[in-house]
């Protein structure tokens, strides 16, 4: 019990650092959400029911540091019962606020999508609108094959990247490295072009943080196909959060915003739209209730989806001195009114220890 209660109230879960050579550090940190849920979806006959249980999320992350000045950053995951990639790039510290990276990572998208750590996601889930953007665009994972240069200093932070724009890890689509003695150097499907991301966000004295991102895909990704092959895009939208983090002050208020524009692929172009908006309660120093309403238009001039969610969470790390996002157990209730989807209901119970 009291080496639980030291592992729950230590210093935030910051990654274990070894050192491996008398110039070269490891550091290792992760993740591990279990759940349970119960799902129903409408039909008009009969409603779909299915509960289950299984892992949300079962994450490594290993950091190789040359003198603080470079490394190598690989990222695993379990949950699905085999290992996969989920991060893999490396970085050079070109100044204390300046880093640059090479290799598949996070792209600058909505602040509510992988630019925040899966273990400070506000619920059980990322915001829905957030996750439809994605799966319309980078894919779930959000992230792609690149280079980008990433600015923190204080209050700011800026990132701007050029990628492939295929969204995926796989040397089949985006992740072009043939050599010389091979038949066709030039295998491979063929893509119209690259992708340029940026974000920014800055956090005001008042814990007020404001910002936006940007992205134009001139790829033609796979995903973004309806029928007539894959399209370009062009993306953007903001937030204006007070209090970023679960737990963080005892009021939260978080709005979101995003737009997406598919260009004419015959069938005429494609405009996208999302709103979310939540409020959080803290129920004493370690407990939170949350409420969530969003709204998704796949198309502008069409009836959107509406999701709602509420829940809370109790943190034990919290409860015993640590960070609130060290050990935690949310409940939420889900709730989806679609127009083109089938309505549905979700209960999910989901604990998390990061470490």
């Amino acid at each position: 019990m009291l080496a639980l209660a030291a592992l729950f109230s230590a210093a935030p879960a910051t990654a274990q650092r070894l050192s491996i050579a008398p110039d070269l550090d490891l550091e290792v940190s992760g993740g591990v959400q279990p759940r349970v849920s119960l799902g129903v979806q409408d039909r008009a006959d009969e409603d779909d029911t299915r509960y289950g249980a299984g892992l949300r999320r079962a994450r490594i992350q290993a950091r190789v540091l040359y003198r603080d000045l470079a490394g190598v950053e690989y990222d695993v995951d379990g949950a699905s019962g085999a290992v996969e990639s989920v991060d893999l790039f490396a970085f050079a510290n070109l100044s204390k606020s300046v880093q640059a990276r090479v290799g598949y990572f996070p792209i600058a998208q909505p602040r509510g999508g992988v630019l925040t750590p899966y273990f400070l996601i506000d619920a059980v889930d990322r915001a829905a609108t957030v996750e439809r953007w994605l799966g319309g665009t980078l894919g779930g994972d959000g992230r792609d094959m690149g280079a980008d240069l990433t600015y923190r200093s204080g209050p700011a932070f800026a990132s701007l990247a050029v990628h492939n724009g295929a969204g995926t890890f796989g040397r089949e689509a985006g992740n072009y490295r043939e050599g010389i003695s091979s038949p066709d150097v030039v295998g491979g499907p063929e893509t119209g072009g690259l992708a340029v991301s940026g974000a920014a966000s800055y956090t005001l004295a008042s814990g007020v943080e404001v910002g936006a991102f940007g992205s134009v895909n001139g790829a033609d990704p796979a995903r973004t196909a309806r029928g007539r092959g894959g399209r370009d895009y062009t993306s953007g939208g903001a937030h204006l959060y007070w209090g970023a983090e679960p737990g963080s002050q005892p009021v939260r208020l978080k709005l979101d915003a995003l737009a997406l524009r598919y260009a004419d692929d015959g069938g005429g172009a494609q405009e996208v739209a999302g709103l979310s908006a939540l409020a959080a309660l803290g129920l004493g120093a370690s407990g939170e209730a949350f409420a969530r309403a969003e709204s998704y238009w796949s198309d502008v001039d069409a009836r959107g989806d509406t999701y709602l969610t509420a829940g809370a969470s109790y943190s034990p790390s919290a409860a015993l001195g640590g960070p609130y996002h060290r050990a935690r157990l949310t409940l939420a209730y889900q709730y989806r009114d679609g127009a083109f989807l089938p309505d549905a209901h979700l209960v999910i119970l989901q604990g998390q220890l990061a470490f």
